[in-house]
C-alpha cells in the first residue's frame, strides 16, 4: 500500500478530513469546499492518494474535530515560543517543515474565535491569520500539508514531536501563545501530587544536565540504538490521556498506564500501589465513560500496566530534535550563520545526552529528513561540525549495511 494513502486513512481514523495536495504548488489538487463540511469517502481516497504522486493535506476547524495549527516559518521563532511554553512543546504533535515548525492542537472554538477578533483586517474570520512568522490555522478556510507528502524541494515532512495514540490535547490558542503571548502568566497552582501541577501552565522535568543513570535514558548496545523516554508528571499523564467521549475508556486506560510509565517516581512501581491516581483519571473521566464502575477501570489499568512495553515520548530521533528545539541552541553553534546547521549542533547535543558515555548514531539521511535538506547537504554540514571539533565520527557508515555513522559530541572544546 502506498504510504500516503496508509497515512491518509490514518488521520481520518483519527476524524480528519483529508485533502490531496499538488506539492509542486502546495495547494490542494481539487476544489475542497465540500470536505470542509464532510470528510471525503474510503473511495475518494483510495482514488486521491492509490499509485498518485498527491501530497497528504488536512483542512481544520470542526470538520476534523477542532484541529488547529501555529505554522512558525521561521525556525527561531519556534524555539523562543518553545522556550516560553516548554509543557506544550514537549507534548503538542510537531511537524518538522522545510523551514520550521508546524504546532498541532485541538483548540477550544471560543478561544479561535477571540484571536480572529483580535485580528485587524478579517472580520469575517475565515482562513489562515497572516502573522509576522508564520500563520495560525484554525477555524473555516483553512487547510495544511502533513506528513509524509514531499516538498518540491526534496524534503519530506516528518513528525518532530509524534502524534498520540488517542486524541490531541486541548488548548486555548491565546493562552498557549499560538496567536499572541499571553500578558499575565497563569498561575501555577501545586495539588495534591507531589510535583504535579494544575492551572494553565504546567512544568515539565528537566534532565538535560543529570548524570549517568538519573535520568530515564537508556543505551543498547546490543542493537545499537537509544530510547529517550519523556518524563511526565501525574498531572500531564491524567490530563493527556482523558476520553472525550463514550467507548474511549479501555483505549485511554492504556494510554493512561503508558503516560504513568514516564512518570520516574513511578514506572517500577506495582500497579496495586498506583490506585490514587487512578481513581483520580476515573474521577475525570467519569462523565465521558459509559462503563461506570471504578472496578472495570481499575481492572483494564492492572492488566494495561503489566503489558505496556514502551513508556510515552515517542522515537528516538524524533524526541532528541524535539529536545534540542526546546532546549535552545549550543554556544558553540553561534558560530554559524544557518539557523539548520546550528540546529544539527543542537540535535547531536541532545543525542549525545541520551547515548550517556557511548557514542550515538545518525544517518546522513535522517539528519536531512529533520533539518528539511537533502542528504548530501546533511553530509555536508556534518563534515562540517566535525572539521571544527564538535563531533568525532567514531565509525563511519554502510550503505551496504544500512548502518549509520557513529558520532560522539565534544561540545565546547570544538573550534567553534
Amino acid at each position: 500500500m502506498k504510504r500516503e494513502l496508509e497515512e491518509a486513512r490514518a488521520y481520518v481514523e483519527r476524524g480528519w478530513s483529508i485533502i490531496p495536495m499538488r506539492m509542486t504548488e502546495k495547494k490542494p489538487c481539487y476544489r475542497w469546499k465540500r470536505y470542509q463540511r464532510n470528510p471525503a469517502s474510503p473511495a475518494t481516497l483510495y482514488r486521491w492518494f492509490h499509485a498518485t504522486d498527491n501530497g497528504v493535506g488536512v483542512i481544520f476547524g470542526q470538520v476534523s474535530g477542532g484541529l488547529a495549527s501555529r505554522d512558525f516559518d521561521d525556525a527561531r521563532a519556534y524555539h523562543r515560543w518553545a522556550e516560553a511554553q516548554p509543557a506544550l512543546a514537549a507534548t503538542l504533535p510537531t511537524v518538522a517543515t522545510r523551514r520550521g515548525f508546524h504546532v498541532y492542537a485541538n483548540a477550544w472554538p471560543e478561544s479561535v474565535e477571540e484571536a480572529r477578533r483580535r485580528l485587524r483586517g478579517r472580520p469575517e474570520g475565515t482562513g489562515a491569520i497572516a502573522l509576522g512568522d508564520g500563520e495560525l490555522r484554525a477555524g473555516v478556510g483553512c487547510y495544511s500539508v502533513l506528513p509524509p507528502s514531499t516538498h518540491p524541494s526534496g524534503h519530506v515532512y516528518g513528525w518532530a514531536v509524534p502524534l498520540p495514540e488517542g486524541e490531541l490535547p486541548w488548548i486555548d490558542i491565546c493562552e498557549a501563545g499560538f496567536f499572541a503571548a499571553p500578558a499575565v502568566e497563569a498561575a501555577v497552582e501545586v495539588d495534591r501530587f507531589h510535583g504535579c501541577h494544575t492551572g494553565d501552565t504546567v512544568d515539565t522535568v528537566d534532565t538535560s544536565n543529570r548524570g549517568e543513570g538519573e535520568g530515564r535514558e537508556k543505551y543498547d548496545s546490543e542493537q545499537r540504538d537509544f530510547t529517550i523516554y519523556v518524563e511526565l508528571t501525574v498531572e500531564e499523564a491524567i490530563a493527556g490521556s482523558l476520553p472525550t467521549d463514550g467507548g474511549q475508556r479501555h483505549r485511554q486506560v492504556f494510554e493512561f498506564a503508558r503516560r504513568l510509565k514516564a512518570v520516574p517516581d513511578l514506572a517500577e512501581l506495582p500497579g496495586r500501589e498506583l490506585r490514587q491516581y487512578v481513581q483520580e483519571w476515573h474521577r475525570r473521566a467519569y462523565r465521558a465513560i459509559n462503563t461506570k464502575p471504578f472496578e472495570e477501570t481499575w481492572i483494564d489499568f492492572l492488566k494495561a500496566w503489566q503489558n505496556v512495553r514502551t513508556p510515552y515520548g515517542g522515537g528516538v530521533l524524533s524526541t532528541a530534535f524535539a529536545r534540542a528545539c526546546r532546549a535552545g541552541l549550543p554556544e558553540v553553534a553561534q558560530h554559524y550563520e544557518q539557523s539548520e546547521v546550528q540546529l544539527l549542533a543542537g540535535l547531536c547535543r541532545e543525542l549525545q545526552r541520551g547515548a550517556g558515555d557511548q557514542p550515538f548514531y545518525l544517518s546522513c539521511r535522517n539528519a536531512g529528513r529533520l533539518l528539511g535538506v537533502d542528504h548530501k547537504q546533511a553530509n555536508r554540514w556534518l563534515y562540517l561540525l566535525v572539521a571544527d571539533g564538535l563531533l568525532v565520527e567514531v565509525e563511519k557508515g554502510n550503505v551496504k549495511t544500512r548502518k549509520a555513522s557513529q558520532y560522539r559530541w565534544r561540545g565546547n572544546s570544538g573550534v567553534a
